[in-house]
Order: C-alpha cells, then sequence, then structure tokens
C-alpha cells in the first residue's frame, strides 16, 4: 500500500457584556445531523444543495415527496416557487440571504455575501476559516499562545482586534459590533441569543464535535463564506485518510489487538485522569486498531487500576519526556505491559493550537503504526503528516513542527 501522498495546496451597544454560558451540546447535534448541510434549501438532506433539490421541492409541491426539514429555501413557512427561486440563486451563488441551522440548533439568517467576519468560536472557526482560504474577511479573532499553524500561516491575524469568546475572555459585544461585521462566529457554550440580540449581527454557534470532529462547522461554515465545494473536499480527504488505516486495522482480530490505556496530563500516576469520550480519543483509537482499557473519561483512575487493566499501550496527552520517564520509572508499574515493554507514549487530540481536524486525522496514522509497527512499517508518519497538514493549511513542516512541540514518538 502507498501511504504517500500527493500535496495539494489550498490554500452598539453602550457597554461591555459578559456573556453567560447556555447549555449546548455540538456533539448531540452531530449526531442528529450526521452528514446532512443544515442550510434551508438542502431540501433532500444530503450534503450539497443542488439540482436534485430542486428536483426534491417540486415533488412536494406535485405532492409525490414528504416535506423535510430543510425544504422551505427561503423560510417563509411555505413550500412553494419561491424556494426553487432561493435554491437556483444558492446554487450559482447569488442569493441575498442564506439561512441556517447553527450548531446550537438556532435558525440563523445571515445577509450573503459575507465579507467581514468576527471569529470567536476559540480558535475552532480561525483555523476553519484559513482552511477555507477566507482569512481575508477576518476582522477580529483570539490568537493561539500555544503552537499553532495560524503563526505560520496567518501570522498578520495577531494584529487584529480580540472581542473575546475564548481561552476564557468573555466576549465583548461592543468591541465587535465596533468592527462591523457580517456575522458573529461564536462557540455553542457561550449565549448566540443573547450576543445576536444585543449586537444585531447575525450570530452563528459552531464547535468541533462529534466522531468526524469538525465536519459540521466546516458545512455551516463553508456556506456562510461561500465556500461550501471546498468544505466537501476537505471533508472527503479526512475521510479518506482515516479510512485508509480504519479498512486496514479492521482486519486485524480483536484478540490480537492492543489494550490502549489514554491519559491526561497527570503524569505522576497518583490519579491518571482518563481523556473523555468528547474529546474523540475513543474512536480515534479504534480506528488505528487499538481497544479502550476504559470506554469513558473524565475520572481519576489510581495505579492499582491501572495494573489491574493491565494496558499494551499508554498514552499520556502532552506527555513531556519527563512523564513518560516518571511512568517507565515507577516501581509500582514495572509489570504492566506497557511499562515492561517501554510503549508509552506521548500524544495530543485536545482542542488547543493545532487543531482539530488535521490533528486528529494525523493521530490515526501516529496511532496506527505505535499498534502495529510491522503492519505499517512502510507508513512514514512525518512525511503523511506534513502532507496533510500542507493540504488543509498550505504550509509545509507543520507535522514536524507540531511533532516536536508535543513530544511525539519519531521513528528513525
Amino acid at each position: 500500500m502507498d501511504f504517500k501522498r500527493s500535496c495539494v495546496s489550498i490554500i452598539v451597544l453602550c457597554l461591555s457584556l459578559v456573556i453567560t454560558p447556555a447549555v449546548a451540546d455540538g456533539d448531540s447535534f452531530a449526531q442528529a445531523y450526521k452528514d446532512t448541510l443544515t442550510v434551508y434549501g438542502n431540501a433532500n438532506m444530503d450534503d450539497i444543495i443542488d439540482e436534485n433539490d430542486i428536483e426534491y421541492v417540486q415533488g412536494i409541491i406535485d405532492g409525490t415527496e414528504e416535506e423535510t426539514q430543510f425544504a422551505d429555501a427561503n423560510y417563509d413557512g411555505q413550500i412553494n416557487e419561491d424556494d426553487i427561486s432561493q435554491i437556483e440563486l444558492i446554487i450559482v451563488g447569488e442569493e441575498e440571504e442564506l439561512v441556517i441551522l447553527d450548531m446550537d440548533n438556532r435558525t440563523v439568517t445571515v445577509p450573503m455575501p459575507v465579507e467581514r467576519i468576527v471569529s470567536a468560536a476559540n480558535l475552532d472557526s480561525t483555523r476553519t476559516l484559513i482552511q477555507l482560504c477566507a482569512q481575508e474577511k477576518i476582522v477580529g479573532c483570539s490568537y493561539s499562545t500555544s503552537w499553532s499553524p495560524i503563526w505560520r500561516v496567518a501570522p498578520e491575524l495577531e494584529a487584529l482586534p480580540d472581542p473575546g469568546g475564548s481561552s476564557g475572555k468573555s466576549f465583548n459585544v461592543e468591541e465587535a459590533v465596533s468592527l462591523e461585521p457580517d456575522v458573529i462566529f461564536i462557540n455553542t457554550a457561550s449565549n448566540a441569543d443573547q450576543i445576536q440580540k444585543k449586537s444585531h449581527i447575525p450570530t452563528v454557534a459552531v464547535s468541533q464535535a462529534g466522531d468526524l470532529w469538525v465536519v459540521d462547522m466546516l458545512r455551516i461554515i463553508g456556506a456562510v463564506t461561500g465556500n461550501g465545494e471546498k468544505a466537501m473536499d476537505i471533508i472527503t480527504y479526512a475521510e479518506e485518510n482515516v479510512n485508509e488505516i480504519a479498512e486496514i486495522t479492521s482486519e486485524i482480530p480483536e484478540e490480537d489487538k492492543p489494550v490502549v490505556y489514554s491519559c491526561g496530563c497527570g503524569g505522576n500516576i497518583e490519579g491518571l485522569t482518563t481523556i473523555c469520550k468528547r474529546c474523540y480519543t475513543i474512536s480515534s483509537i479504534e480506528w488505528a486498531g487499538g481497544l479502550n482499557a476504559i470506554d469513558a473519561g473524565g475520572r481519576q483512575v489510581s495505579k492499582e487500576q491501572v495494573i489491574k487493566l493491565n494496558p499494551d499501550v499508554i498514552l499520556i496527552q502532552g506527555g513531556t519526556p519527563e512523564k513518560i520517564d516518571e511512568v517507565l520509572s515507577d516501581p509500582v508499574l514495572q509489570h504492566v505491559n506497557a511499562v515492561a515493554n517501554k510503549r508509552v507514549y506521548s500524544f495530543s487530540m485536545g482542542n488547543r493550537g493545532s487543531g482539530a481536524l488535521g490533528r486528529h486525522v494525523i493521530q490515526v496514522h501516529y496511532l496506527a503504526k505505535l499498534f502495529y509497527p510491522e503492519t505499517f512499517r512502510d507508513l512514514d508518519v512525518e512525511e503523511v503528516g506534513n502532507e496533510i497538514m500542507g493540504y488543509l493549511y498550505g504550509v509545509d513542516g507543520l507535522y514536524t513542527e507540531m511533532a516536536e512541540e508535543h513530544n511525539f514518538y519519531r521513528w528513525n
């Protein structure tokens, strides 16, 4: 199997408002909509608006098709010829408004085209805009304090105003309004309704969520910025990369798969915190051919429990050399398979500076080679990692930098 890929370069208010977080669950949204583009006009409920949606709406009008959630393209409460006209405009990119369902299950009407964006959904919306080659539309955003491809791809963003919404900084509606954006992207954990009410600016809630990481966010931001086709290309590329590994590991008998214990940064092992399911670690380990020692997360696990689980591999989120050495040298853990065989590694699956999509896709390759070095002996993780990050960001060498930053295992 040839693991090399061709590198494709793709490139107001009179007060500051402290927003009270609202209950939101991007994972539930991702589960509910799966491969559906949540834009009104997507009448047949697939992942694209095209001529098939025109035919479907005509079928609803003729009584041969059932009404669907997004068939009312102009969102006026009726399904008729006007919806067909709206779909025709969306297809050619000439719609005056776009009605979407965001990841907080809110219906938002966005005037089109969008030229000015406040990107305040942590760093997630900013990275997504960069991947869609729409960073020139950003007029305000947060900037990463940890290593990030943003440093290399769009260093000019550091000079932009930061109205908050990321890194624990409250969202400043007054500052956001002063930037005159056409749309605000905010995290689902924020109160998007309140922000929109105060700002009078369309506010779209997005997040990285679901087993396929950020596909819903990509679809939504792609539609709003007029880059829906590019969003689909990125999603397809990511899925193909993961499936290339998963197709191989799915053939490995369960009894031959390593038991994998993934933990947080508690390097002293006195109370390792399991990585929670919402961090996508479980599915990534399974795609890479591992068996999760604990199919849950967010709780402390004692040394005695680790000994009982007896994992074949231990993964430490952001594991520094010191943390890995501490585990390997712990006298209590010497009979644990992973420690005895020195299979304790650093990995990185969170949503810090390096981003969800590229990092997660790469980690499936990285973990697969850690678990099955012989099966994947021809897989050059660094080369593939640089190709994936190059495809997403248009810059060479990003995986190499990320691997050094996060102390990933390196094959000679």
